[in-house]
């Protein structure tokens, strides 16, 4: 299953659930891209409850960071679960995002 849902608290952005794949990657795409073109200054994405990426999801991750440093945008993954931030590790994603973790 795949969900994304807004964010409360007052932050712009998206809460992710289920898997990202190349099933679910135009899914999770489409409102990420909404919040760059509107100029979001910092775009949250909660990643709590985001199971599993796959390259596609990696991939448009990546993609969807390049647009937003293009435009100076800011772009935070919170929470990501321990497998997703190894992978993240592994690909050096994890260095263009800030990742933060919150309780």
């Amino acid at each position: 299953m795949f969900e994304i849902s807004e964010l409360e608290n007052g932050r712009e952005g998206v809460r992710v659930t289920g898997e990202v794949d190349i099933y679910t990657a135009t899914q999770f795409k489409e409102p990420i891209e909404k919040l760059i073109e509107a100029n979001t200054k910092d775009i949250f994405l909660d990643l709590t409850d985001l199971s599993y990426i796959d390259s596609t999801g990696i991939g448009i991750l990546i993609e969807l960071r390049k647009g937003s440093m293009s435009r100076d945008l800011n772009m935070t993954l919170i929470n990501p679960q321990k497998n997703v931030v190894k992978l993240l590790q592994l690909t050096g994603v994890d260095q263009i995002f800030s990742i933060v973790e919150e309780k």
